[in-house]
């Protein structure tokens, strides 16, 4: 046999970095946007303690890194922190400050939506501060109807999105890059665009798809369909969003990756069926896609799945395979870089952290486990609800328990209905004959979220700064083994001791809070209403009658996770019908009302019967505490203390705290301690030994 026919010796396997070359980082990437990320988020919070926290992970982090992969992190720490500064002092600062300022602003109208006061919002893309910039107009009732594409020039006062305890607004809109509203504004001229949009005829089509199901679904049903297809939650009802939220599958409601994926992957099987060449499909896919983004509203999770699927399709035209780890890192760059303020988008975190768990952190874990395939996607599941649970908690204030639970029963339903709703867009109501079958998996998926949320612990909030710093650290220390490659058993281990180090430090932390008297003062500038809480009771007072009041209170009652209140004190009528929508899904014993005499005798709120007072003094028991209101003002008295609630103008009075409201802010005082604190919105802990401390009640701090 000749030297050229021998069989073949089997050629020595070279790794990636031989591949790759010598002078080749094998990590590169993902180094340097770890460290890109870190560095916008701690220039993003801007304050000392987060920096360093960061930088001591980053430090652990360099200990396993070789030189070059030191670098990068340098690097890309240095660069993302000088891209935030940049943005922040060349556009999010200078529109700040136009806070108040009276402008004339010529722009294009790029979106139309009703507003709940029946008037019309539009979103106009104009510049101000020489940069461009995007401002929510909401529009007097007597304006011309517009629609998209209008050219209009105003007269209006720029106003700030202010944060309110009541909504995330304030932060949601920041991390879409917007600091700016328009409530005053006058139309001085319009020029209607005559040509064609491709916009304002996608707009037009969405809305005559979105009509074809709410004819052919009831209400409650179209609303779901309608907001997991388009996105748009303006018909959903509150307790239906709490109740996805909740037994974690509220990412449905949302057009995120998870629905692009799908549309993609449809798209996909139609052009495999059709013998389309991949580098065809891979080119089909871009306009595709724009035209995806444009019929929906899209999140930033969209956007970050369609640089990931643009990567997935083009892997293969330039012969490499695909690593979700790297894709995920080049996807975050990509938003990060164009748009830097998606750093504080609730949407990015959660978007990021639920890839990662699904793509990375579940294929690792479960890799080696010998089982069935059903156990081994419920186990995936849960690496996703753990990839998820910091962002959620530190960012929303709550979790869900029970999402791998829900997602392994429910998800499956949710995208059969969105494979329905996908279909009938695509076909131009052709298939509407579905519908109906759409609705009964909507009513299902309904009626199931609503038994699984009613379950206990079905989900977890959590907003003890004790806590809070836990997770953080602990976030970190996971993240920290993941870069060491400890093995998938070691990391399980890990999870496993972090959970239980967190709920060892929930329930003592909730030991103690049990323990003491807890009195939020909620309400506008110059309105108050108490909740009272200790030994698990609750006892909620309304003292200003107004119905925004009931806002706060729901949102209060959800922070702190309490599900039922013992009694309801309301000084009047006009907040009645806010408290009966705002305390839904919640258990009231009892209703007290003063000065009610409108109303009927058989009336009823939150499914209780009305208790009139009239003007006499009302007293409601919460655990070992008593609330006692009358026309002198309001006491709680508990363990031979006192605390007064008064308004602003009362008399001075002897009680170990005080209360007052009326004023431009509520007020406490320690007059023993010589202390006082102001603000709207705050919580009030008194312990046994007479000790208080006053805590702002904030909704745009990881703390």
């Amino acid at each position: 046999m000749k030297e050229s026919e021998a069989p073949c010796a089997k050629a020595p396997v070279r790794t990636l970095k031989q591949q790759a070359g010598s002078g080749a980082c094998l990590h590169g990437v993902e180094c340097f946007t770890f460290a890109w990320i870190a560095g916008l988020l701690a220039a993003f919070l801007h304050e000392l303690p987060y920096a360093l926290l960061l930088g001591l992970f980053g430090l652990l982090a360099a200990l396993r890194l070789s030189k070059r992969e030191r670098l990068y992190l340098i690097l890309g720490a240095v660069l993302g922190a000088a891209c935030w500064l940049r943005y922040d002092f060349t556009v999010r600062q200078p529109l700040c400050n136009m806070d108040g300022i009276a402008v004339r602003c010529t722009g294009v109208i790029t979106d139309t939506a009703l507003s709940q006061r029946s008037g019309m919002i539009y979103t106009l893309q104009t510049e101000l501060a020489g940069k461009r910039a995007s401002v929510d107009w909401y529009a007097a009732e007597d304006t011309p109807l517009l629609q998209i594409g209008d050219r209009v020039t105003l007269d209006a006062v720029l106003t700030r999105i202010q944060p309110d305890y009541r909504f995330r607004t304030a932060a949601y809109e920041s991390g879409r890059g917007r600091y700016l509203r328009i409530y005053e504004g006058r139309l001085t001229d319009s020029a209607q665009d005559s040509g064609f949009s491709l916009r304002r005829v996608l707009h037009s089509y969405r809305q005559r798809i979105r009509q074809c199901i709410v004819r052919a679904v009831p209400q409650e049903e179209a609303a779901l369909l309608c907001t997991m297809i388009f996105g748009e939650k303006t018909e959903l009802a509150y307790e239906t969003a709490e109740n996805l939220n909740h037994i974690g599958i509220g990412h449905i409601t949302a057009v995120s990756g998870l629905h692009l994926v799908f549309f993609c992957g449809i798209l996909n099987w139609l052009l495999r069926r059709l013998h389309c060449a991949a580098r065809t499909i891979c080119l089909l896919h871009i306009p595709a896609i724009a035209l995806f983004i444009m019929l929906v509203d899209p999140s930033v999770s969209v956007y970050r799945a369609a640089v990931m699927v643009m990567l997935s399709q083009s892997a293969a035209l330039f012969g490499r395979r695909g690593d979700p780890l790297r894709a995920l890192c080049i996807a975050a760059f990509c938003c990060t870089v164009l748009t830097p303020y998606v750093i504080g988008s609730v949407s990015f975190w959660l978007s990021v952290s639920g890839v990662f768990g699904i793509a990375v952190l579940a294929p690792f874990l479960t890799k080696d486990l010998q089982c069935g395939r059903t156990a081994k996607g419920f186990l995936g599941l849960c690496c996703v609800s753990a990839a998820v649970f910091p962002a959620s908690l530190l960012l929303c204030g709550e979790s869900s328990l029970l999402a791998p639970i829900a997602n392994l029963l429910l998800l499956p339903l949710c995208t059969a209905a969105l494979c329905i709703g996908f279909l009938l867009l695509l076909t131009g109501g052709l298939t509407a004959f579905l519908l109906p079958a759409a609705g009964m998996i909507c009513r299902f998926v309904l009626a199931a979220a609503k038994l699984l949320d009613s379950l206990p612990f079905s989900h977890t909030t959590q907003h003890s700064a004790p806590v809070r710093l836990a997770v953080i650290l602990l976030t970190g220390w996971l993240l920290l083994l993941f870069i060491r490659k400890v093995s998938p058993r070691t990391a399980a281990g890990a999870v496993l001791a972090a959970a239980v180090l967190l709920s060892v430090l929930s329930v003592f932390d909730a030991v103690q809070d049990a323990a003491q008297l807890r009195v939020a003062v909620l309400g506008g500038k110059k309105q108050a209403v108490l909740v009272l809480s200790v030994q698990g009771s609750t006892v909620i007072a309304d003292l200003t009658d107004d119905p925004r009041n009931a806002q706060y209170v729901r949102r209060y009652l959800r922070d702190a996770g309490i599900v039922s209140v013992d009694a309801l004190l309301l000084s009047g009528m006009k907040s009645a019908a806010s408290y009966q929508t705002m305390l839904s899904g919640r258990t009231v014993g009892a209703v007290i009302m003063q000065n009610g005499t409108a109303w009927r005798n058989d009336a009823s709120l939150c499914d209780k019967p009305v208790i009139f007072a009239g003007d006499a003094p009302v007293s409601a028991q919460c655990g070992n505490a008593l609330l006692l209101c009358g026309q002198d003002g309001t006491q709680i008295k508990w363990q031979n203390m006192q605390l007064a609630v008064l308004p602003e103008q009362a008399a001075a009075t002897s009680a170990e705290a005080v209360i007052r409201y009326g004023g431009a802010e509520c007020t406490a005082a320690f007059p023993a301690a010589g202390e006082t604190e102001s603000g709207s919105n705050f919580l009030l802990r008194l312990t046994k030994d007479g000790r208080g401390s006053v805590t702002p009640l904030q909704t745009d701090s990881i703390f």
